[in-house]
């Protein structure tokens, strides 16, 4: 499901929130309708009417297979490039992350977005406070972080753990970490779960 974020909600009612949100930041992909509903949290007869108003107003286009119809962002629509651009600022910003750092593999066990940003709580001017767990330093990271800071359009605040280092901090119960884990996360790599089974939480 697609977070919710305080500048989107002050801009679009929710459900053409979500709607733009996951066909502007993943504008090669077609949704089908039930899916893109399971995807959002909602039910397909809620997004109907959203739908084919985006598409009425070029924003999405449609085709059909069948019975079934599909949706996308609309890529020659006149206003693609700023609309997307304000989604990838908002509610795409672990998949800019993730892209970013994906060339790192597996010198990235787990990372992910926290602090107001992940809460939903962010104004424009916030930092995005990312985590990453592995066998890498801050330093190998800083390029590809600028490059998602540029595609973001704000800056990263960055922390890199060891895996050991991770847990022995929680096993110690730093504060710091100990306030982190309690709190909504956006993951770019890993789960919840996998985070817990490091710890032994």
């Amino acid at each position: 499901m697609m977070r919710n974020s305080a500048t989107l909600e002050a801009l679009f009612p929710k459900t053409r929130e979500g709607v733009l949100a996951a066909t502007l930041t993943q504008p090669d992909k077609w949704w089908f309708l039930s899916e893109l509903a399971e995807y959002l949290g909602t039910t397909p007869s809620s997004l109907q009417r959203e739908l084919f108003a985006l598409v009425d107003t070029g924003i999405l286009e449609q085709r059909r297979e069948g019975n079934r119809a599909y949706f996308r962002a609309q890529k020659r629509s006149p206003i693609y490039r700023e609309l997307r651009a304000i989604f990838e600022k908002t509610t795409g910003i672990a998949p800019t992350i993730r892209t970013a750092v994906a060339a790192f593999g597996g010198k990235i066990l787990y990372s992910f977005v926290y602090g107001s940003v992940a809460r939903g709580r962010e104004h424009a001017a916030s930092d995005i406070d990312v985590m990453v767990i592995g066998n890498i330093g801050l330093a190998e990271l800083t390029p590809a972080l600028r490059k998602a800071e540029r595609a973001l359009g704000r800056e990263l605040n960055v922390t890199v753990y060891s895996v050991d280092e991770f847990r022995d901090k929680v096993n110690e119960n730093d504060h710091f970490l100990t306030a982190v884990l309690k709190r909504p996360k956006q993951f770019v790599k890993g789960s919840e779960r996998e985070l817990d089974a490091i710890t032994g939480k």
